[in-house]
């Protein structure tokens, strides 16, 4: 097994990692609405779940952006999150006055190898798991399950950027997520998702290590980019993340207040 090596990014490259992220989101959001600018980005898959449509506002003119962005969700009617980070954090003021509320703060985190190893049991899905992969992320996120078809779609297996993890035991799939690898620079993870029966047996721990290895193994990114839950920190945290820095999250009171 590979240890962690210590995380290498300095202050000057952060903003293209935070715009790497964003360009991270295509598997799900280009079929609905992608932009990426050198200040902010947008990336909404026009569902009806917050934390699939989402936008950072993160460069020094992001203030004048922060309107065009909140048009942009108004006219495709669906609930969003805006996140706001670096010199994007003056653009509060900005949401706040369009009825906006700050709802908390996503710690961005990332990390340079492992601790990584090989796996058995993990391997790519494929178009007939899918489905199970579906049903396996609504329910580790309590969410319908339209919520995991946003991710697992089957255009997601025939992208040369994108693959799709799973790990199998006694015939079942126990865990999944998917991994976009973004200008050879890094690779984001999106849904990670355990079964709610098999949530803290290792199953997560075991995916991260295992698609780590293959991602450096298949000449991929050896940098790796994502946002956590609070129930996901602490695993990443123990996986030898670091986090880089908080997103300031705001959305619409209706949208977040139920």
């Amino acid at each position: 097994m590979e240890q962690s090596q210590p995380l290498s990014m300095t202050f000057a490259e952060l903003p293209h990692a935070r715009t790497c992220f964003g360009l991270g989101t295509a598997p799900w959001s280009e079929r609905g609405r992608l932009e990426v600018e050198h200040d902010w980005w947008m990336a909404l898959s026009l569902t009806r779940h917050v934390d699939y449509n989402l936008a950072l506002l993160h460069g020094p003119t992001a203030t004048e952006a922060a309107p065009s962005v909140l048009d942009a969700i108004a006219d495709a009617r669906v609930p969003a999150m805006v996140m706001l980070a670096g010199a994007g954090l003056a653009a509060a003021d900005v949401l706040r006055e369009a009825g906006w509320v700050c709802t908390g703060a996503l710690p961005f985190m990332a990390r340079s190898h492992g601790p990584m190893c090989d796996d058995p049991g993990v391997r790519l899905l494929g178009t007939e798991e899918l489905e199970g992969a579906r049903a396996l992320a609504a329910a580790a996120f309590g969410a319908p399950e339209e919520v995991g078809a946003i991710v697992f779609d089957d255009d997601a297996l025939f992208r040369p950027d994108t693959k799709v993890y799973g790990l199998i035991e006694d015939g079942e799939l126990r865990c999944c997520s998917l991994t976009a690898w973004v200008d050879g620079a890094f690779s984001v993870g999106w849904a990670l998702s355990t079964a709610p029966e098999h949530q803290r047996s290792g199953y997560g721990r075991r995916l991260v290590r295992a698609s780590c290895y293959r991602r450096i193994a298949d000449g991929g990114p050896s940098r790796a980019l994502l946002t956590s839950s609070p129930a996901g920190e602490h695993l990443y945290l123990d996986e030898g993340y670091t986090t880089i820095e908080h997103w300031q999250t705001w959305s619409r009171p209706r949208w977040v207040l139920r």
